[in-house]
């Protein structure tokens, strides 16, 4: 019995770190990459009174506005350039820092990344005045489960994720073996009816590309499934810049397609699940 009894003990420690630790596990805020005073930022108040910080370029007419979740260990400071990369080629960018991250006030936690997902929609679509189905949600690693989240409760024109996980703990255990997970992107995609992109790495390391196929194939929905071949997780950009900008063109263009597929026959489904 003391083999069993030495794994039951070592399972009740992991699963104590895992629960009681995990946000700092998940979340790594780094050293804040930009001051208020950069050019399009903005801060904005939570529902809970703290305020967020967001970045904004306005897309060019008939181009649609990406709502950016941005990976770990950075923030839309550090993003900059690549959203003006974006930004050159028509897309809007309305791009937010999570609570703890940049300039943000709060603590991160996924709640907090939920509020602040939901406030930035709000932000971009109400305040700004940029119509749901010219917006395309955006969400990269982390933000994987802010923007899962979000295509649950809004209505946009697709939904793009980049390197994502299935959950936030099983990106390490790969299978479900604690309670208290969070960001369950697997679970939810039954509620996301939105077209979906999946853009991962062949060679990333930390989330590996099971976790990108399982979420395109829990989908029912129109899809896309684009690997990066040779890249890993941190270098997508690096490696394929063009290609993803050009794999985010084509998805824009099939949603355009689906969308007006719909409006010639409201009765029938938005689209028809793709390979």
């Amino acid at each position: 019995m003391r083999p069993v009894k030495s794994i039951v003990f070592i399972y009740v420690v992991l699963m104590l770190i895992a629960v009681s630790c995990s946000n700092r596990f998940i979340h790594q805020p780094p050293a804040a990459g930009y001051t208020k005073e950069l050019d399009g930022i903005s801060l904005i108040k939570m529902p809970n009174g703290e305020n967020i910080a967001v970045s904004y370029l306005p897309a060019r007419k008939g181009m649609p506005t990406l709502l950016w979740s941005h990976g770990n260990a950075e923030d839309i400071g550090y993003l900059r350039q690549r959203h003006e990369s974006f930004h050159a080629e028509g897309y809007g960018i309305l791009a937010y820092d999570y609570p703890g991250y940049g300039i943000s006030e709060g603590s991160p936690s996924e709640q907090g990344c939920y509020d602040a997902a939901m406030t930035a929609w709000e932000h971009l679509t109400k305040t700004l005045k940029v119509a749901p189905e010219h917006v395309l949600i955006y969400g990269q690693s982390v933000g994987s489960g802010a923007s899962v989240w979000l295509a649950t409760k809004v209505e946009t024109q697709g939904l793009i994720l980049v390197s994502p996980f299935v959950s936030a703990f099983r990106a390490v255990t790969k299978y479900p073996l604690f309670p208290g997970d969070k960001f369950k992107n697997l679970s939810r995609m039954d509620n996301v009816a939105e077209p979906l992109l999946v853009i991962h790495g062949s060679n990333d390391r930390v989330i590996s590309q099971w976790h990108g196929k399982k979420i395109h194939d829990a989908h029912a929905g129109p899809k896309t499934w684009h690997s990066i071949e040779g890249a890993g997780h941190n270098d997508l950009y690096i490696v394929a810049e063009q290609e993803i900008i050009k794999a985010i063109a084509d998805f824009r263009k099939e949603c355009i397609t689906l969308k007006a597929a719909h409006q010639r026959n409201p009765a029938s489904p938005p689209g028809k699940p793709g390979a």
